[in-house]
């Protein structure tokens, strides 16, 4: 059976997978945000408490208007608390739970995410590949506006050299053109920040960096799992198997394998995602969720048990096999 995800790992995965640190006060998460499989909750902020509840029956969940979905403390860029959940499953899955979750707020892009880890045998419609959760901004962030002080004295009465300024507003015109052309400069593709737009769930977004690093690098590993990534997270298995299956046969990675072997089960073919499985297991993977490999390690949890399984049968003692100088008749 695969090892649960805790608080800790959760943590990590979360860091990790982002490549981004942000320190100083906590963010203001306060405003509706909306997540495509778990509808919209509105979030309110009581000092470093922060409270979500459903704005509507909204998602496959269907909570009533008003429910408190998610509550936690805002320690710096993670939200600790708990997430509320509707499942299916065994008779012992609750068809409502509130799971232990950290949430890492991305202040620049307003994008709450967190993997969460059910029992064994129960499943969440709420959930991105019964794992993620995803719940974005819907409105701009409200930023403080600190009123300008007003003085009592009179103004300073204008120099000559200032009403020159004045009267020549093109001094002044090339520092607004920078920051004008500051704001239309095009976005630069990278790497690093195609993993950030990954890490935040944002495939679409998230893509081109991955295919601008590999047009200028084909043998970026990095870069080729991030593109499979992305194209299984909007549901491209055919693509992800283009990119996968050349790299796959000149790199022994094992995190480029078991996306490989996600694409294929993705792509309905169990067959050929339990053979990868057992050529990584044969090299000496294991599972561990590890931050690059939680996703599809944990969409191939059944077919890793049953490799798991039949590589351990195989090893049970038992009569040897007959092979070539045995003595056995």
């Amino acid at each position: 059976m695969l090892p649960t995800l805790s608080n800790k790992a959760l943590a990590t995965i979360l860091s990790v997978a982002s490549g981004l640190a942000w320190a100083g006060p906590g963010p203001n998460i306060s405003g509706p945000y909306l997540g495509d499989a778990y509808g919209q909750v509105d979030f309110r902020m009581e000092g470093e408490r922060v409270v979500g509840t459903a704005a509507g029956k909204g998602g496959p969940c269907q909570f009533e208007p008003g429910t408190e979905v998610i509550s936690g403390e805002l320690q710096g860029n993670v939200l600790v608390g708990t997430v509320l959940l509707c499942q299916v499953g065994r008779p012992e899955c609750a068809a409502r739970e509130p799971h232990p979750a950290l949430i890492f707020v991305n202040p620049q892009d307003r994008v709450l995410s967190a993997l969460i880890r059910l029992r064994e045998g129960c499943t969440s419609p709420a959930l991105k590949q019964n794992l993620q959760l995803f719940l974005r901004a819907t409105a701009p962030q409200e930023e403080a506006r600190e009123a300008e002080p007003e003085s009592d004295s009179e103004p300073e009465p204008e120099s000559e050299a200032g009403a020159e300024e004045a009267r020549a507003p093109a001094a002044t015109a090339p520092a607004a053109g920078v920051a004008q052309a500051r704001q239309q400069a095009p976005e630069v593709l990278t790497l690093d920040e195609g993993q950030r737009q990954l890490a935040a769930g944002n495939h679409a977004a998230a893509q081109p960096h991955f295919e601008h690093v590999l047009r200028t690098d084909p043998r970026n590993i990095s870069a080729v799992v991030g593109l499979a990534a992305c194209q299984l997270g909007r549901g491209d298995a055919d693509g992800a198997l283009k990119t996968l299956e050349p790299a796959a046969k000149t790199s022994s990675r094992p995190d480029l394998h078991l996306w490989l072997a996600h694409a294929y089960s993705m792509d309905k073919n169990r067959f050929r995602a339990r053979e990868v499985l057992r050529k990584l297991m044969d090299l000496g993977w294991t599972p561990g969720n590890r931050p690059a490999e939680a996703i599809p390690e944990t969409a191939l949890k059944a077919d890793i048990e049953a490799v798991m399984q039949q590589r351990s049968r195989k090893r049970t003692p038992g009569r040897e096999a007959i092979g070539s100088g045995s003595t056995s008749p």
